[in-house]
């Protein structure tokens, strides 16, 4: 049935712990990962918080009243270590803290980052580096095995695109390292998760059934999405009525060998691409309309638009339908636009 569930929060909580191998984990409900962050309270005022997030610079702006938000126009370790001098960093659990914010793949472009290096040069700095694994997946990034002592992820792929809200999941890195070594970063990450005392969450039924029916089925069906990315994005390379493919598993991204290092079972879901003088909007109304209105991470792949509808950039999710037919209906849409 539908909203049957035999685990209740904690034991879904628990479940994503060891699925994402990280020491302990929370659920919240918020509408994208930097509002997750702020609901945490974890980031506080008289922290400096360094960002690369450009499509999410708003949130972040808006979000974390008090603290030293700096953006960083680069995903390197050198551009993260450059925004966080002069900033006197501890972890302690009084902080004052220094927080360094990414994408395993995110941002415009599709950028991939390299979490091994900016995840020692945090340790140098004393930062505790955050990651949003929503784009590559607890399944495509082992985000916190890699350096992150805090990974965040919105669950919409992972339900299926079966949940009535928006969920989040935060997960904390362990702190033992080998040879009996604490990762003082992860630690401090686990003091202050510890701290925070938040309201318990009331998933509905048939929240939590999506949850653990999308945990039992995740690596087949994430499995899926990569591999259709993967097809998409070499028909549109091919496409001459498309410009600027971003996809990381292509030679041409910038990335791309960054990307095979850190990324795994492929190069995520997502693809983005310019149309050549046409808008994304022009292009919505000419595809059939579930490849907009179907739910995020379910099934049926999705296109939104990345600078508005007048812009000429467009991403799109692979869901597990058959890419022959996404790409048949891209191509009809495409062809009629270039009659207009």
């Amino acid at each position: 049935m539908k909203g049957q569930c035999l685990m209740d929060v904690r034991q879904l909580e628990d479940a994503w712990a060891a699925r994402a191998g990280a020491r302990e984990a929370r659920l919240l409900v918020a509408s994208h990962v930097p509002e997750a962050l702020s609901q945490l309270g974890i980031v506080r005022p008289g922290d400096r918080l360094v960002v690369f997030a450009d499509d999410f610079a708003d949130a972040f702006a808006r979000g974390f009243v008090g603290c030293d938000v700096v953006l960083v126009g680069s995903p390197s370790a050198d551009a993260f270590t450059a925004a966080s001098e002069g900033f006197d960093a501890s972890y302690d659990a009084e902080g004052p803290h220094l927080w360094w914010f990414v994408n395993s793949i995110g941002g415009f472009g599709l950028r991939v980052l390299d979490l091994r290096a900016l995840g020692r040069a945090a340790r140098e700095t004393h930062a505790l580096l955050v990651v949003d694994n929503t784009v590559a997946s607890a399944f495509g990034c082992d985000s916190l095995r890699l350096g992150a002592a805090l990974s965040l992820e919105a669950l919409d792929r992972v339900c299926a695109g079966d949940a009535s809200r928006k969920l989040v999941a935060v997960s904390v890195a362990r702190s033992q390292l080998k040879r009996h070594r604490v990762d003082a970063a992860a630690e401090c990450a686990h003091a202050l998760f510890e701290g925070r005392v938040l309201a318990k969450l009331d998933l509905t039924a048939d929240e939590a059934a999506a949850l653990e029916r999308g945990l039992d089925s995740l690596d087949a069906r994430m499995q899926a999405h990569f591999d259709r990315a993967r097809a998409l994005a070499e028909y549109l390379a091919a496409n001459e009525m498309v410009r600027n493919v971003r996809y990381p598993g292509l030679s041409s991204h910038p990335d791309h060998a960054v990307a095979t290092g850190i990324l795994e079972h492929g190069f995520g879901p997502a693809v983005e691409f310019d149309l050549i003088e046409r808008s994304a909007g022009e292009l919505f109304d000419a595809l059939p309309g579930e490849f907009r209105t179907s739910p995020a991470g379910g099934a049926t792949t999705r296109l939104s638009a990345l600078r508005g509808k007048q812009g000429s950039t467009v991403r799109l999710f692979a869901g597990t339908d058959d890419p022959l037919v996404v790409a048949s209906a891209l191509d009809n849409a495409l062809r009629k636009l270039a009659t207009l």
